[in-house]
């Protein structure tokens, strides 16, 4: 959980400047938003990834997708943008079903 410490607060932070329960992400405009170092955006890049494998602990946001972005020169290193989505807008009508129970 240290390891990420503070990626959860900015990515809703961000996500509520933005106004958007849906959007694509890229790392990069959480840096420039946040100020953040290359360093960090690794630690920020990993997050994401971990969102789109499953839940994140108490982040109200997943990532339904993750598409590698062509860089603007041939040796550019490969960038990815993420479909980020809040949580309870994917099916806000699951929390209040149960399972049926077997007789």
């Amino acid at each position: 959980m240290r390891r990420y410490s503070g990626i959860p607060e900015l990515l809703e932070q961000f996500m509520l400047q933005q106004g958007a329960e849906k959007r694509w992400v890229t790392v990069q405009e959480l840096r420039d938003t946040f100020g953040l170092t290359r360093y960090r955006c690794n630690t920020v890049s990993g997050f994401l990834r971990r969102l789109h494998a499953g839940t994140f602990g108490q982040c109200p946001y997943i990532v339904l997708r993750i598409d590698q972005v062509e860089g603007y020169r041939p040796g550019d290193p490969p960038k990815y943008r993420y479909l980020v989505k809040l949580r309870s807008a994917i099916a806000p009508s699951v929390t209040g079903m149960k399972r049926p129970v077997r007789v």
